[in-house]
């Protein structure tokens, strides 16, 4: 059986609002046990950022791309037309294809200095 647990009446409204959660549903058990105490590895730095940009931009190139791809017609007479059909008629196709070409140069930026070899680049000549 569930534990529930009890907070003290003049505790803040976002305590009383986890507890109220927590009590239904171990949202703070599974938070804990699956993504805040993972232990880092010594070698982690700000880099391993650009990779994780280069995964979520690509989630969403491909997305965007497999509702772009719903809409468009790769005929040389009607390709612009429904490249106008998905900006003007299909209910929120203006974001989406926004989306798709931000979403191009952000994989472009993010995915570059993940994926260069940087230390193999000799910036500065080394002395010997």
């Amino acid at each position: 059986m569930a534990e529930f647990k009890d907070v003290p009446p003049n505790a803040p409204a976002a305590e009383k609002a986890l507890n109220w959660i927590d009590n239904r549903f171990p949202l703070s058990k599974l938070f804990k046990e699956h993504m805040s105490e993972y232990y880092a590895p010594k070698n982690f730095n700000f880099l391993y950022f650009f990779g994780v940009l280069s995964m979520v931009v690509l989630v969403i190139q491909i997305l965007t791309g497999i509702f772009l791809v719903m809409h468009y017609k790769p005929d040389a007479d009607e390709a612009f037309a429904s490249v106008e059909y998905i900006m003007r008629d299909v209910p929120w196709g203006w974001l989406i294809r926004y989306m798709h070409s931000t979403g191009a140069s952000a994989f472009f930026c993010g995915g570059l200095p993940a994926h260069v070899p940087w230390p193999h680049l000799r910036l500065v000549p080394q002395a010997t």
